[in-house]
């Protein structure tokens, strides 16, 4: 199990990810152009070339994947937390997040054939099912929950970046001059720092604070 300080350090590294998430992933002098990853999987939606992909919607399924990884993390850091009171609160967060994958009205009153509506009823479903999975993991030692908690942030990055490269592509062939935003920035940078904090043994993070420590007094 994590040090409580060292559980509350990588929730923090997890909601900085998802502020990020919904940051600029690309900036252009237009405001249109300027998306972050939710709204970019959904622009990257309505493209042809993404529709008729082998697997179809592939773009938006890899950029909607980081957040359906921050759901999961959420969900599996809970159970490292020792407040039951804590613990349901973060599955709260994580069941509200989930909501977002959820398809508009038009899909439950007949529009099931339309691609993207599926997708996002598909990622609610593994979300909630992921949630499920996690307070089923309880029993399982907290110790294999940290691996597949990094596993999952490690997923998202990798996804994330798939996604946006892909993404950038449909902008290049529209002659349309976009740059990397801070937001995919900071959500590598917070799921990076997480994965360190969860993966490092606890000794390591204590050599480390006492040599900060050390050498603040030496300045």
């Amino acid at each position: 199990m994590l040090a409580p300080r060292r559980t509350w350090l990588a929730i923090v590294c997890l909601l900085l990810a998802l502020i990020a998430y919904y940051l600029s992933w690309f900036t252009h002098e237009t405001a249109a152009f300027t998306m972050n990853a939710f709204d970019l999987a959904e622009w990257s939606s309505l493209h042809p070339a993404v529709r008729s992909s082998s697997p179809p919607m592939l773009t938006s399924f890899l950029l909607r994947a980081p957040q359906l990884a921050l759901v999961l993390a959420l969900a599996l850091a809970a159970n490292q937390l020792p407040d039951p009171r804590g613990r349901w609160v973060l599955r709260l967060g994580a069941g509200l997040l989930a909501l977002r994958f959820m398809p508009p009205t038009d899909f439950f009153s007949g529009a099931t054939d339309d691609p993207n509506y599926r997708q996002m009823a598909l990622l609610a479903a593994l979300a909630s099912g992921g949630i499920v999975a996690a307070l089923l993991l309880t029993r399982v030692p907290l110790r294999w929950q940290c691996w597949l908690l990094a596993g999952i942030l490690t997923g998202g990055m990798v996804t994330g970046w798939a996604g946006l490269s892909r993404a950038k592509t449909l902008l290049d062939n529209f002659e349309i001059d976009v740059q990397t935003g801070t937001g995919v920035v900071g959500f590598m940078l917070a799921c990076g720092v997480g994965v360190i904090i969860i993966l490092l043994p606890e000794d390591r993070l204590r050599w480390s604070a006492r040599w900060t420590a050390a050498a603040r007094k030496t300045s």
